[in-house]
C-alpha cells in the first residue's frame, strides 16, 4: 500500500472465483483483479485470502523465492507483434485529435504496448521488492494465477478506498517529467478538469457529505501529475459506486461510451487488465482499489508493458509519444 513499509501476502488454497458482476463479490477477505473491458478472454477474478500475512517485501521474497521459478506463464505469442511503432502511435493520436476537434469526443485515452524479451527470467518477487523500494508512494502489486496470468503493477492512482461507509477517491491526470519546472499547460489542466467533473457527478448520485480538495501537484516516480482528493459518505453499497466510476475519464475519456468505442476500434490490441482496477478487499477492514497503470504482464519469454496517455484537442502527437516513453521507464528500471 502507498507509504507503508510492510506488504500483504494473500494466498488462496483453491482456484479464484470468476465473477460475472461486481454485485457478486464475496463478502470475504480477498483480492480482486478487474479488466478494462470484461469479456470471454479476460475474466474478473476474486482470489480468496485463505492465507494472509503482513511482512516486509524482503521477508516475503525470502518466503517464496524457492518457488518463484514456477511462477512463469507460458510463452507470449505477442512478442514484437503487440508493440506499436512511434509513427503508428502518433498517427493514432492525430486521428483522435481530429475526432475531438470535430466535436464527437472531448477527451480520449490512447495506449500502446511494448514487448521486451525476458532474457534473464527475472524473479518476479524481487522485481516487486525493487518497485516497493523505488516507489514508496505507489500501490505496488504482483498477482499470480497459475496458467492464467502473472501481472505486476506500480500505480499512483486510487479508484476507491472504503472503510465503514466512508470513501476516498481521486482524480489524477496530466503528466510532466519529475524535474520539469514548466507551468502546467492548458492541455494538462483540461485533462484533469474532465476527470474531476465526472467523479463529482458520480459521487453526487451515490454519496453525501462530499468534500473536494483543490488540485495540487503530486510526484509519482519519475513523473508529476495533477491530483484532486475526494471524501464522502456512501448512501449505497461500495460496489455500486465502483461500477459507476469504472472506467473513469482518466483511463477512457469523455463522453464515456463514445471514447470507449473509439479505443476499442482504434488501439488495435486487447488492453486486458491494463486500465482496469485491482486491490485487496476486506483484508484489513478496508476495500482498497487502484487503477491498473504502470503495469506489465510477465511471460517466460517476454514482458509486455502497457502505457498510455490522455488526448485532448491540444495534444501534440510527438509529445504524447514522449509521455508514454517516460511512463515506460517506471517499470523498466525493475527489470534491469
Amino acid at each position: 500500500m502507498p507509504h507503508q513499509i510492510e506488504a500483504w501476502f494473500i494466498q488462496s488454497e483453491s482456484k479464484p472465483v470468476v465473477l460475472d458482476s461486481l454485485k457478486n463479490v464475496p463478502p470475504k477477505s480477498g483480492y480482486i483483479i478487474y479488466p478494462f473491458n470484461p469479456d470471454g478472454d479476460c475474466k474478473v477474478y476474486f482470489i480468496q485470502a485463505d492465507k494472509h500475512v503482513c511482512k516486509t517485501p524482503e521477508e516475503l521474497e525470502a518466503d517464496v523465492s524457492s518457488s518463484y521459478n514456477n511462477w512463469i506463464i507460458k510463452d507470449s505469442l505477442a512478442l514484437n507483434i503487440m508493440s506499436k511503432s512511434k509513427d503508428a502511435y502518433c498517427n493514432m493520436v492525430t486521428s483522435a485529435v481530429n475526432e475531438i476537434k470535430a466535436g464527437s469526443l472531448q477527451k480520449v485515452v490512447l495506449s500502446r504496448t511494448e514487448s521486451i524479451e525476458n532474457t534473464s527470467h527475472n524473479n518476479p518477487v524481487k522485481v516487486f521488492q525493487k518497485l516497493c523500494t523505488k516507489y514508496p508512494s505507489a500501490f505496488v502489486s504482483l498477482v499470480y494465477i497459475p496458467d492464467e496470468l502473472l501481472w505486476i503493477t506500480t500505480t499512483p492512482e486510487l479508484l476507491v478506498s472504503e472503510h465503514r461507509n466512508k470513501i476516498k477517491t481521486v482524480s489524477l491526470a496530466g503528466t510532466k517529467p519529475f524535474d520539469s519546472d514548466e507551468e502546467w499547460g492548458a492541455k494538462e489542466k483540461k485533462e484533469q478538469d474532465v476527470v474531476t467533473e465526472y467523479i463529482q457527478e458520480i459521487l453526487k448520485k451515490y454519496c453525501e457529505n462530499i468534500m473536494v480538495s483543490f488540485p495540487e501537484e503530486v510526484i509519482a516516480g519519475n513523473l508529476k501529475h495533477l491530483i484532486t482528493h475526494f471524501s464522502a459518505t456512501l448512501k449505497t453499497d461500495v460496489w455500486t459506486l465502483v461500477s459507476s466510476l469504472h472506467p473513469t475519464p482518466a483511463v477512457c475519456g469523455m463522453p464515456l461510451n463514445e471514447a470507449k468505442k473509439f479505443i476499442l476500434e482504434t488501439e488495435g490490441y486487447h488492453r486486458k487488465y491494463y486500465s482496469g482496477f485491482l486491490g485487496p478487499c476486506n483484508v484489513d477492514g478496508n476495500i482498497d482499489l487502484f487503477v491498473n497503470l504502470r503495469c506489465a504482464e510477465i511471460f517466460s519469454n517476454a514482458i509486455n508493458l502497457y502505457i498510455g496517455g490522455g488526448i485532448t484537442k491540444d495534444s501534440i502527437p510527438e509529445k504524447e509519444w514522449e509521455e508514454t516513453e517516460m511512463k515506460k521507464k517506471t517499470l523498466l528500471y525493475a527489470f534491469e
